[in-house]
C-alpha cells in the first residue's frame, strides 16, 4: 500500500482526492487504535519540534 511521507498536508487514506490536515493522525483516528493514534501525534509531534527548533535558530542568527 502506498504512503505518503507528507506530516501536515496530504490526502488521507480515506479520501484520496482532497488533501487533509495531519493525514496519518485522521487515518488513526479513523481506524479505532489508540495505539496508533498515540504513535502518529507521537510523529507529527516529533517533526513539528524539529521545525520549530529550526526556526528559532534562523531567527536568532539574524538577531
Amino acid at each position: 500500500e502506498f504512503y505518503l511521507r507528507h506530516i501536515i498536508y496530504a490526502p488521507a487514506k480515506i479520501n484520496k482526492y482532497a488533501a487533509d490536515g495531519f493525514p496519518a493522525i485522521s487515518d488513526a483516528i479513523v481506524s479505532g487504535n489508540s495505539t496508533e493514534i498515540e504513535y502518529q501525534v507521537a510523529i507529527a509531534t516529533y517533526f513539528i519540534r524539529g521545525a520549530l527548533s529550526t526556526l528559532k535558530e534562523f531567527n536568532n542568527f539574524f538577531s
